[in-house]
């Protein structure tokens, strides 16, 4: 038992005020015999010698003095709540809502082949981009919650190399078309379910999406003045009996710990301010930290006219930021046969992996070893890279950009 200073000057005190009462001396005390609790007798035996004429203040001090001090314990660490985070972003999960992921146009080839800027992706919680055909990228904004997704698009076709990123946790995937190949990933893979706007080969069946139509007052393509909105989201959603309410385990990343306020320096790692990826000749990316704010904010060359612009929501006017980008390099070709140059990852291999946050990057390897299971980040040493929490930009590059790939 745990006896503090305190505890001894408060037993010493009774032990005096006892025996003034009997009118009994520290040095009598044996005539009291059991009348006096065991610890008391102890107490008063160990102080006798002092107390036979001392006052009864100073009885207590004595015999407090002649014990041993004893350390108190350190309080143990306090339980931490369970782990209960919001698969995109880290954050402490607020909604049970299933994430959705849009398929956004990126094209900026001519005046009547643009759909930047688009509109929404400012919102999205994860932002994806990679080849498609012909050297051109395509966006994927992905959403926590279909309730907060604003007016989106242009939205475009699916890919499957989207499609596998998404597979693994059941996210709802939204665009206007597909690739055969993108079809074949649904269908082989049971992904039908979660699938809207998709292609009716092999007998897959389909589900129509919900969208309208803006050109925004420009002369622009038909094809690149599609977009929908949460509330339409929902409604496709609903006539096709999905449910949107899909708690889920895990995260897409391993982020810092929400709940001990953990972020993630980099420590020894190499300072990187700025970066530039190459996806083709004419789609280029590039980001710029703000040690302010601690995010990357987003630029795009724009080959209809030769400069480089911020990238912007329309919606807001505002550039968007990140506090994650996530440069993974990928053996990427054409599908074998008449594929018209759709492109092909091959994830089974793995590969290098790029981790820029909070002005430093971390080199390491990422790995997905079946369509079905997460993409997974790993460091040099073989354990999960750390993301810091909030937004996130995922490149998957072709290998064969990457001498063209450059930080500072």
């Amino acid at each position: 038992m745990k006896i503090s200073r305190r505890s001894v000057l408060h037993v010493s005190g009774l032990a005096a005020a006892a025996l003034a009462l009997t009118g009994c001396s520290a040095s009598g005390s044996a005539a009291l015999g059991g009348r006096l609790p065991g610890l008391l007798k102890g107490l008063l035996g160990k102080g006798e010698a002092a107390a036979s004429s001392a006052p009864s203040e100073a009885s207590s001090e004595m015999a407090a003095s002649s014990l041993p001090e004893i350390e108190q314990p350190e309080p143990g660490p306090s339980a931490l709540p369970d782990y209960d985070a919001d698969l995109l972003t880290g954050i402490e999960r607020s909604t049970n809502s299933r994430p959705v992921a849009v398929m956004v146009n990126n094209i900026a080839n001519s005046q009547r082949q643009n759909a930047r800027p688009q509109r929404g992706i400012g919102s999205a919680d994860l932002l994806i981009e990679a080849k498609v055909e012909g050297g051109i990228t395509r966006l994927c904004a992905v959403f926590s919650d279909a309730d907060s997704i604003p007016e989106v698009g242009p939205i475009r076709s699916g890919r499957d190399q989207f499609l596998q990123l998404l597979m693994p946790w059941n996210i709802l995937y939204y665009h206007d078309g597909e690739s055969i190949f993108c079809t074949q990933f649904v269908n082989v893979y049971g992904y039908s379910g979660l699938n809207i706007g998709g292609k009716s080969y092999f007998n897959t069946p389909t589900h129509p999406i919900v969208s309208h139509r803006n050109n925004r007052g420009r002369d622009v393509a038909y094809e690149h003045t599609e977009f929908t909105s949460g509330k339409e989201i929902c409604k496709a959603a609903s006539d096709a009996k999905i449910s949107l309410y899909a708690p889920s385990e895990g995260t897409i990343f391993h982020f810092a710990d929400y709940r001990t306020d953990e972020v993630n320096k980099l420590p020894g790692e190499p300072s990187a301010k700025k970066l530039t990826i190459l996806h083709s000749e004419s789609y280029r990316t590039s980001f710029s930290y703000s040690a302010f704010s601690h995010t990357y904010a987003m630029q795009m060359y724009n080959s209809s006219k030769k400069a480089t612009e911020n990238t912007v929501d329309e919606l807001t006017g505002a550039q968007l930021t990140f506090e994650n980008v996530v440069v993974c390099f990928a053996d990427m070709d054409a599908y074998a046969g008449d594929s018209h140059d759709v492109q092909e990852v091959r994830y089974i291999q793995g590969g290098k992996a790029y981790l820029f946050t909070r002005g430093g990057v971390q080199v390491g390897r990422w790995e997905k070893t079946y369509p079905t299971n997460p993409l997974k980040l790993y460091t040099k040493s073989g354990e999960e890279m750390t993301l810091n929490r909030g937004k996130t930009y995922f490149a998957l590059v072709d290998e064969d950009e990457r001498s063209n790939f450059s930080y500072q």
